[in-house]
């Protein structure tokens, strides 16, 4: 049972004295908390407090702390030093039972509801004490949990049925409902839960994180709220404060009314954000296509997509959830087929087309899920770099340890990777050096001739985001045609040669940058 909130009081006073102060203690406070993993500090030394009804965001770069930071927060992991309290009371969080029962809720950047199941059952399976009342000799009491479940969404103010299976919401619905699933902790009397959101736009569209920016701000009224992005814009726009971390210490606590981006990117970085904008390469400058896509038609999946990326180009295809672009991509490079239609690379008509043919063809592909199909996660970073093309690493069929290190090392000096550990589990490092690791993989290749990009800045932050779009122009200098999903219109309009819109699995419309400077407006309007 969680202990009551804790008011402190200063002593009695006559009656003709003023009132007696109330001090209320902050939500969440940490005082230099460390976290060691061997001989990597992940923490050093953090402080920082959330005051009630206050949003809070978390920034830095990727492998900055943040991870290990919100698992200390969560009872992933207990912190080697330091204090942590939990509205006014301190508190040792073991397990994630004991954040549930100190008032803290997490929401992870990859949703864990089950879709088989319904809203209510979803919210139920917070805790074993919860799971136990909504049951009767093993047998759901359904009265009760439909009605605990409504109270719990009304409480945010989500206006859907608890009897929904949550496989037929919509993504923003379902967050919601991760949300509300959060909040089902152990507040006490008076105290005010903390909710942790990791991440909780980097899959959305651009309406639905509209709407869940504006439930964000709302949560105000209940609780308070630390906001994990790599999108600084959205941490102005949603936090009344952020604090800023870079190699496991706090560099920076601001008010966001009193900073700009430019000043929470130096702080992250440690480095003015000072990209040089891309030249704008005509496609005739291309030459022939090294990419030829031809009424690429698979059902009601797409239907007659056709483009054509020239060397040292990029291609960016944008479109809302559904609208096929993700297939067809997919289909470029095998992994998924399409019916009819016509491939060429390099000017070769692809005849039976598979992954394994795409890649003896020189086509590489970035897949958005990288930790499900980008990633061998229990190999070590210099093991997932050379799998796909051993080149230097090998001598005959043999491989050589290293020599593979020795190619590992290039790539992370070159990428920024970091830890610079190779040896060390891909699985271990931040979501952002995966990524690195996953894009040298490809790079790595000396028959490159198409690279395939499926939403390659996700979840990673500023300066990493740099590191990859450099990476991407570095590629398209040397000869290669890129295909790309971007994350956001804004990233479309700075990567693309050629913008080609999507909609219902059918290409609306296409522009060259090298002539035209469409909008993101232009873009939206025909998405939509």
């Amino acid at each position: 049972m969680s202990a009551p909130e804790v008011v402190r009081v200063s002593a009695p006073t006559p009656p003709s004295s003023p009132a007696p102060s109330v001090t209320t203690p902050p939500a969440l406070s940490l005082t230099g908390v460390t976290k060691s993993f061997g001989p990597v500090h992940a923490l050093r030394g953090v402080s920082l407090q959330l005051g009630r009804g206050e949003v809070l965001g978390l920034i830095g770069e990727n492998g900055a702390g943040k991870s290990t930071l919100l698992k200390v927060l969560s009872g992933v992991h207990e912190p080697d030093s330091g204090a942590l309290e939990v509205n006014g009371k301190p508190v040792r969080l073991r397990s994630p039972e004991d954040a549930a029962r100190a008032g803290v809720g997490i929401v992870h950047q990859e949703q864990s509801l089950l879709t088989n199941l319904s809203v209510a059952e979803n919210i139920a399976m917070t805790s074993g004490s919860r799971a136990k009342a909504a049951t009767r000799f093993g047998v759901y009491r359904w009265g009760h949990l439909n009605r605990v479940a409504a109270q719990v969404l009304a409480r945010i103010g989500v206006d859907v049925d608890p009897r929904t299976t949550v496989g037929d919401l919509s993504f923003v619905d379902r967050q919601m409902v991760e949300i509300a699933r959060a909040l089902q902790v152990d507040t006490g009397a008076h105290a005010s839960p903390v909710l942790i959101l990791d991440e909780p736009t980097s899959l959305l569209e651009r309406d639905e994180t509209a709407v869940l920016e504006r439930e964000i701000r709302s949560l105000r009224e209940i609780g308070s709220v630390v906001f994990v992005s790599h999108r600084l814009d959205e941490v102005m726009r949603i936090c009344d404060r952020v604090v800023v971390m870079r190699h496991g210490e706090v560099v920076g606590d601001r008010r966001t009314s009193e900073v700009t981006e430019d000043e929470l990117f130096r702080l992250m970085v440690g480095r003015d954000s000072r990209a040089t904008p891309r030249e704008r390469r005509s496609r005739e400058d291309g030459g022939t296509a090294v990419l030829q896509v031809e009424g690429l038609t698979r059902g009601h999946a797409f239907r007659d997509v056709s483009f054509s990326v020239p060397a040292g180009t990029t291609t960016a295809i944008v479109g809302t959830n559904g609208s096929g672009r993700e297939e067809v991509v997919r289909a470029v490079f095998g992994a998924e087929p399409f019916s009819s239609g016509a491939l060429r690379v390099a000017g070769k008509d692809v005849g039976s087309w598979s992954v394994a043919s795409a890649v003896r063809a020189g086509v590489a592909y970035i897949p958005s899920e990288r930790r499900v199909e980008g990633m061998v996660g229990g190999l070590s970073a210099a093991e997932n770099l050379v799998l796909t093309h051993p080149g230097e690493a090998t001598r005959g069929p043999l491989l050589r340890p290293r020599a593979r290190r020795k190619v590992a090392e290039t790539w992370f000096e070159d990428l920024d990777v970091r830890p610079r550990q190779p040896d060390l589990a891909l699985e271990r490092f931040s979501g952002g050096n995966q990524q690195k690791v996953v894009l040298a993989k490809w790079l790595s290749s000396p028959d490159l001739k198409v690279l395939v990009l499926d939403h390659p800045l996700r979840g990673l932050d500023p300066g990493a985001s740099e590191t990859v779009n450099a990476q991407i122009r570095a590629a398209c200098a040397r000869g290669t045609a890129v295909v790309l999903l971007p994350d956001t219109l804004e990233e479309a309009l700075e990567l693309g040669d050629e913008i080609i819109v999507m909609r219902d699995g059918e290409v609306t419309a296409r522009f060259d940058t090298s002539r035209e400077t469409p909008t993101a407006l232009d873009l939206l309007e025909k998405m939509v």
